[in-house]
């Protein structure tokens, strides 16, 4: 039996409803790649629930590129992504700093093969 959750509406971030009124699902990969783009979403330690769910962005938010070390984006995200059960490996991680908000594009490969993306902007 394959698991789902509901559908958040990746802009807004609230549960999505059809036409009739009734509570939207994911299931399969596309409920990996939301989970993937809400634990990106979250500073670690937002969550009241489990304080060490989310991403490490104190670690790269507010600083200066030469205040960074090289790989130190990539990782934070890399380290955010593989929170995801059923995410085996983070195949590509691009991102962009425009002004004070950082653009990320993130690619996975889960254990069943096949691959997700996701994209967060974050400020």
């Amino acid at each position: 039996m394959a698991q789902f959750t509901l559908r958040i509406d990746p802009t807004t971030r609230d549960i999505t409803f059809d036409d009739a009124g009734i509570m939207q699902t994911v299931a399969g990969d596309e409920a990996t790649a939301q989970n993937v783009r809400l634990t990106l979403d979250v500073w670690r330690g937002e969550f009241p629930f489990d304080p060490t769910h989310g991403t490490d962005y104190e670690r790269i938010m507010g600083k200066k590129p030469g205040e960074l070390e090289e790989d130190e984006v990539p990782e934070v995200i890399r380290d955010a992504v593989l929170q995801e059960p059923g995410v085996a490996e983070v195949e590509n991680v691009e991102y962009k700093f425009e002004g004070r908000e950082l653009e990320i594009s993130a690619a996975g490969r889960l254990e069943n093969g096949h691959t997700i993306t996701t994209e967060v902007t974050k400020g």
